[in-house]
């Protein structure tokens, strides 16, 4: 996981207050956080995908492209992908901290 997102995550854990939960379950809640958040993010820039791009996006996963080489793919399909990740962000946290 990127470091901002680890940051994120760890920042939503202390406004959750839940740091005095034991090493391994506060282990466990940070690892599926950051599952969850993945999953929501991948989900985001598959939506603004344009439709005609798709069949390229798939074809670099396939070939197990970098990370880099993906973000780099997504920055020039969706023009505006740092607002698309970050509203997903605030939806996540608004959603986690309501629960």
């Amino acid at each position: 996981m990127i470091a901002p997102l680890k940051i994120f995550i760890d920042r939503l854990i202390e406004e959750k207050d839940l740091l005095a939960l034991e090493p391994e379950v506060l282990k466990q809640v940070k690892a599926d956080l950051s599952e969850r958040l993945e999953d929501r993010i991948n989900a985001a820039v598959l939506k603004h995908l344009p439709p005609d791009k798709l069949s390229a996006f798939e074809k670099l996963l396939d070939t197990k492209a970098s990370d880099e080489e993906i973000q780099r793919f997504c920055r020039e399909q969706i023009p505006n992908l740092d607002e698309v990740i970050a509203s997903t962000l605030v939806e996540f946290q608004l959603t986690y901290l309501q629960v």
